[in-house]
């Protein structure tokens, strides 16, 4: 939650210029502890672990579907290695991990945008405004198709020697890997327009740690 405080803040009172292109990480810039971010979980190749900055794709995210939803041209996004829960629906997610992966729409109104973050700390919600000359559009989202479903590996048991043998801690948690295509339909000045939005994520194998001489399931996959 600090994290997400903290990368909202850098979005109080951005401008984006008519035409111009929002970057998320040029606003954000360096994620890191020297600038008031904090340790929590990233997904780090093929593995979820600690590091600085867990939670500041909430708001890439959540700045994302503000654009997306209001019918602004994405210049640059990126789906996450798996599906996330806490995302919602999968295929409506974007990451970004300073400074190489970003988030970029172009403000196509013609008028300048302000952008509001507000964090609701208490109750969990974050919300992203954008202010402007509002175009006279209307846009459309479907549900995501979802194909391609991929089942993950059976689980993997790894030794832990901290833990007491017969212990078991679960790291990583079970999840079909996917394609997802989301259509967006964008009606305006009388024209309408589409385009679709493709997502691919990668099945993702449970994990669990386990104690010395602690019995593992004979379809586990043992490093």
């Amino acid at each position: 939650v600090r994290n997400v405080e903290v990368a909202a803040e850098q979005f109080e009172g951005v401008v984006i210029p008519p035409g111009g292109v929002f970057s998320f990480n040029e606003i954000v810039r360096d994620v890191s502890s020297a600038n008031g971010f904090e340790d929590s979980l990233v997904i780090w190749g093929d593995r979820t672990a600690v590091g600085v900055g867990g939670g500041v794709c909430q708001v890439s995210t959540t700045v994302f579907r503000a654009a997306y939803e209001g019918g602004f041209p994405i210049v640059e996004r990126y789906n996450h290695g798996y599906v996330v829960d806490w995302y919602g629906e999968p295929g409506m997610d974007a990451t970004i991990f300073t400074p190489s992966v970003d988030f970029r729409f172009r403000n196509d109104t013609g008028s300048y945008l302000l952008m509001e973050p507000v964090v609701d700390a208490a109750n969990g919600v974050l919300t992203v405004n954008l202010y402007g000359t509002k175009p006279e559009r209307t846009v459309t989202v479907s549900k995501p198709e979802i194909t391609e479903v991929l089942t993950p590996e059976p689980p993997s048991y790894v030794v832990d020697e901290t833990l007491a043998e017969g212990a078991q801690n679960q790291v990583e948690w079970e999840k079909d890997g996917m394609t997802t295509r989301v259509t967006r339909t964008i009606v305006e000045n009388g024209t309408t327009r589409t385009d679709t939005l493709e997502s691919q994520y990668e099945p993702w194998q449970a994990v669990y740690l386990v104690g010395p001489g602690t019995a593992i399931p004979e379809s586990a996959v043992t490093p």
